[in-house]
């Protein structure tokens, strides 16, 4: 794979990739490591090459989280380019990892509020398919107002 810049990377990929949704005139985006889920050039995954992802992995009865990183430096060695960190700690450790990968050693910090509301609705998920937790509740529809003015 020859080495491109992000930018011209980005310029391929913007308008033709398989991850991507157009829905009521928005352009969203399934990519791996993209925590936004909006098709742009600061949050993609694709395109740039340090991109951080939490990934939900529902193969078993127990679902598991993980962080993803990508390494700027193996962007040529695509099997070694995202590294995996296991997401299995209580909710206060596992923010407090989160933030000191991502802001605290300076890899992307304008990414930490996105990753950690991200961590946040999925372990969410996670509790409520292990059965710890009961599923948040959701209004359906329009509720009539059966007070009538006449």
């Amino acid at each position: 794979m020859a080495d491109m810049s992000p930018a011209l990377m980005w310029q391929c990929v913007r308008k033709g990739n398989c991850f991507l949704v157009k829905r009521n005139g928005a352009q969203l985006t399934s990519e791996p490591g993209n925590v936004a889920n909006k098709n742009s050039f600061k949050y993609s995954g694709l395109a740039n090459d340090r991109a951080v992802g939490i990934e939900i992995d529902d193969s078993t009865d127990k679902p598991q989280l993980s962080l993803t990183l990508k390494a700027p430096k193996l962007k040529s060695m695509p099997k070694q380019n995202v590294k995996v960190t296991p997401l299995n700690k209580n909710f206060r450790r596992v923010a407090r990892s989160i933030k000191s990968v991502t802001a605290g050693q300076w890899y992307r910090a304008d990414l930490t509020d996105l990753t950690l509301a991200r961590w946040t609705h999925l372990h969410r998920l996670a509790m409520v398919k292990k059965g710890l937790k009961k599923q948040s509740k959701m209004k359906t529809g329009r509720t009539s107002n059966k007070s009538s003015s006449d």
